[in-house]
């Protein structure tokens, strides 16, 4: 960061210390833990020198842009004995964690099929450029599509079988990131999810899921900044019905069950290897999209040696998503003192 948006922000944050390079920062002794809210292309080697400083981490989603950079963090977390949490915030909003509990105790029986929906409007101008360029991790779908992944195998468990998807920018087509996405995901107990993400010029929020299942049916809705109302409403005989939701600061609970796992040496709630199955589903949404095929996965792992995806083989070495957007690029990420990507 330089020094003048790093003044800015020590402005308005008195007692605070800055610190125009991370690395600074993991040096000090007495940093126990850090929150890395870094564009996606740093993750992986932010993440990897705080593990190695020995320090406990909790990063933004997503983990990381590839599997490949997922399997390093990891790596390293566990040869450093520090605690890793991806924080996948949204499963923390009171409707979210409303709508599992009553899933969850079985009051409408089996979940057969759910839909989630987010659909937003994009002002490319009002972004930083690295979140509009597949290059750099940008782009809807590894965005926002994390959040609904994430949701979505938090209600309904990890044993996600295959999917089937496109991604596209046919809103945007001068933006070399993509801007609309549809998964139709298949659990191997035969419950199918539709995720549909579009980022339009102009139009209606929406933004949440309907949930079918043998005794009824759920949904949920999540206000988007000003627009839409958020609530759970259960669904029988022709009529919904809001119920009740408590609500509680989803960020500062998801704070305090991080910390709380740190003090304890304990599994955090949210596992990096979950952080990993999201990846690998983003990753299997991009491969579907590219080749026009359903994609199979093995215990939330894209199967790469399927017969049915082996002409679908999609190279997800170091430094490449080459495929966002059905395009063939090569990643490679701008340097980190670049001012012009926001960071």
């Amino acid at each position: 960061m330089d020094e003048a948006k790093l003044g800015g922000v020590l402005d308005s944050h008195q007692g605070a210390v800055g610190y125009g390079d991370y690395r600074d920062a993991l040096k000090r002794d007495d940093v126990d833990v850090v929150v890395i809210c870094l564009p996606h292309w740093m993750h992986a080697e932010s993440v990897i020198a705080a593990a190695e400083a020995g320090k406990h981490i909790l990063v933004e989603k997503p983990l990381a842009d590839t599997v490949e950079e997922c399997d390093r963090i990891i790596e390293a977390a566990v040869r450093n004995n520090v605690t890793l949490m991806p924080a996948h915030t949204q499963r923390y909003y009171p409707v979210v964690k409303k709508t599992k509990e009553i899933l969850d105790s079985g009051e409408l029986g089996d979940p057969i099929m759910a839909v989630d929906m987010w659909y937003k409007p994009l002002n490319p101008d009002s972004r930083p450029k690295w979140m509009l360029d597949r290059q750099t991790g940008g782009g809807m779908a590894l965005m926002d599509g994390v959040h609904m992944i994430d949701r979505m195998l938090w209600l309904f468990g990890p044993d996600v079988h295959s999917i089937k998807a496109m991604v596209g920018n046919p809103v945007y087509p001068e933006i070399p990131a993509d801007d609309t996405s549809m998964g139709l995901i298949r659990w191997s107990n035969g419950l199918t999810v539709t995720v549909s993400r579009i980022a339009y010029r102009t139009g209606v929020t929406k933004y949440g899921t309907d949930i079918f299942c043998t005794e009824g049916q759920i949904k949920f809705r999540i206000a988007y900044g000003r627009h839409g109302t958020t609530g759970v409403w259960l669904g029988r005989d022709e009529a919904y019905t809001e119920i009740d939701v408590p609500q509680f600061n989803s960020l500062e609970q998801q704070f305090k069950e991080f910390v709380e796992a740190v003090n304890a040496g304990a599994e955090p709630p949210i596992t990096a290897t979950h952080g990993k199955q999201v990846i690998e589903i983003m990753e299997g949404m991009d491969q579907s999209s590219e080749t026009g095929r359903e994609v199979l996965l093995q215990g939330g792992e894209v199967d790469r040696d399927s017969e049915r995806v082996q002409a679908a083989r999609v190279s997800t070495a170091l430094g490449s998503r080459n495929h966002r957007g059905g395009s063939h690029i090569r990643r490679e990420a701008p340097q980190a003192h670049d001012p012009t990507f926001g960071v």
